[in-house]
């Protein structure tokens, strides 16, 4: 299945000192770069076939090494979606959909998978009473199973894994592949609204 890589961050996480990170547009990807230049240690960056939209801009694309980007319009929410990748647009406008059926969501951009960055996580379930992870991954050893593990043995609630079945996809382009599973706007807020309720 090497043309979807959906057990690639499981993989190469397991590897000692290897760090994985999955950029969410050009701009998140540019800053990551130059600061893995600074570097020797080892990296390993996923990026996405296609183009995808931009969530940041040349002159506004918050970042710091190894820290991930939580966007909330306030300190309460109810949910905190945790993306990454190509799945962090979806995820805000997931929230976008929700905040209009009164359903506050935070969004963090966890482009550093390894090291996640644990502040972050605790952080927004702390607040939250949902934790819904979301990923371009098989459900097993991505970033679902990180914050998890994180959630569990430090602020037990409950976490939601939205990921790629346990199964061969199917073959197609990226969004056709989105679609299929609920990895959309849509599938991420409708989760979010059968949880809630």
């Amino acid at each position: 299945m090497s043309h979807h890589s959906a057990q690639d961050i499981a993989a190469l996480s397991a590897i000692p000192n290897m760090r994985v990170y999955l950029p969410s547009d050009r701009h998140q990807t540019k800053k990551l770069i130059q600061a893995l230049l600074q570097d020797q240690k080892c990296a390993y960056v996923r990026v996405g076939r296609n183009p995808v939209e931009d969530i940041y801009s040349e002159d506004d694309c918050p970042f710091e090494m190894n820290r991930a980007v939580v966007m909330a319009d306030s300190e309460d929410y109810d949910v905190a979606v945790i993306a990454c990748g190509e799945m962090v647009r979806p995820a805000i406008e997931a929230a976008r959909a929700l905040k209009s059926d009164g359903i506050s969501a935070a969004v963090v951009d966890m482009y550093c998978v390894k090291p996640v960055d644990r502040e972050a996580v605790l952080r927004v379930a702390s607040k939250a009473s949902l934790i819904v992870t979301v990923e371009e991954h098989a459900p097993f050893g991505g970033l679902g199973s990180m914050v998890s593990q994180i959630v569990a043995a430090e602020c037990p609630k409950r976490v939601i894994n939205l990921a790629l079945p346990d199964v061969p996809v199917i073959t197609g382009n990226s969004q056709e592949v989105f679609d299929t599973y609920g990895l959309n706007a849509e599938g991420i807020a409708n989760t979010v609204r059968a949880a809630i309720r």
